[in-house]
């Protein structure tokens, strides 16, 4: 039997098929549906209809914070992505899916559930935080601290590992949604432009993302109620961001704090490892080394290190206290 390996994020769910690292799905976690729950849309298609929906249809995410927000449209995301691979070979696979090792036993029954209604034969489970450092090429198993910082949509995770286990960790609500809201206040309260979440998202992506020094956005003046364009430049959003990046430094100090000194030593010789979707922010990247005093690591493709990671912890080599069944 075959393996699909999932990450589900808040914002995008990713999955590859075991044993195969270049060949990578990923689709957008939004599912539009009406009022009586009727399904209408899941994915790329469903996230253009954010914020552009009629009432009684209503496009939103399934899940939030590592967990399930809304099990029916949940499902109707999982169904939609096996549907990508061909039935003829994939029919009723297992479905690895990385968790955090904080879970409730709740929590992993609710993934079994809606994975075995959704087709799968099978659930299994792998520790997130040992996918992550897995999949950033990391000595997972030696004696030796390894910070990962994840920055997600709906949360930062912030971990320190050695031997195969997390020593300390911390959880931040700041993350890239939060830079998402910032960003559209910092707009509302100075030019009196209301825009909405997807246009703020695009609006981080390309000025603190790909580095566009200036870009020209719409959305409804406050003031007449009418459309109106602004030429916003990259200096104009950036305090978010460095906002964003002085609370993870805090949150690192503080974890630090309860970390032993060879631990620390160890951080202080290889940085932190920047990961998930807001390491692509470049204006984060840039501020965190002086925030922190550290050298900050970021990988090619961070967004895809957790799915990497799956796919060597599913090696029956690695001890199996990273890999269970599910519920």
């Amino acid at each position: 039997m075959r393996r699909l390996l999932f990450d589900f994020g808040s914002d995008t769910v990713r999955m590859t098929a075991e044993g195969s690292r270049s060949r990578k799905t990923q689709e957008p976690a939004v599912v539009a549906h009406q009022a009586d729950g009727n399904i209408i849309a899941v994915g790329s298609e469903a996230q253009r209809m954010l914020g552009r929906t009629p009432d009684g249809l209503e496009a939103e995410r399934p899940f939030a914070g590592g967990g399930v927000r809304s099990p029916k449209l949940a499902q109707a995301l999982l169904r939609f992505m096996i549907g990508h691979t061909a039935r003829s070979r994939w029919a009723r696979p297992e479905i690895v899916v990385a968790i955090a090792s904080g879970a409730t036993a709740l929590d992993r029954r609710a993934f079994s559930i809606l994975a075995r209604e959704a087709g799968a034969a099978r659930v299994a489970f792998a520790q997130l935080a040992a996918c992550r450092a897995l999949g950033l090429d990391l000595p997972l198993f030696a004696p030796h601290g390894s910070l990962v910082v994840d920055v997600g949509a709906s949360r930062t995770q912030i971990d320190l590992l050695s031997l195969g286990r997390t020593v300390v960790s911390a959880t931040l609500p700041e993350a890239g949604d939060t830079l998402d809201e910032a960003i559209a206040r910092r707009l509302r309260e100075q030019y009196n432009l209301m825009v909405g979440p997807a246009t703020a998202q695009s609006l981080k992506h390309d000025l603190l993302g790909e580095g566009v020094p200036e870009t020209v956005l719409h959305g409804r003046d406050l003031i007449s109620g009418l459309p109106r364009a602004l030429r916003v430049q990259r200096e104009e959003i950036e305090p978010p961001a460095r906002q964003l990046a002085d609370r993870i430094a805090a949150a690192i100090q503080e974890l630090l704090r309860d970390a032993s000194p060879e631990l620390v030593s160890d951080v202080a010789e290889d940085g932190i490892f920047l990961t998930g979707g807001g390491a692509r922010l470049r204006a984060l990247r840039e501020h965190l080394p002086g925030a922190l005093g550290l050298q900050v690591n970021c990988d090619e493709r961070p967004d895809e290190s957790i799915v990497r990671g799956l796919d060597r912890l599913t090696d029956k080599r690695l001890p199996q206290h990273l890999f269970r069944r599910g519920a």
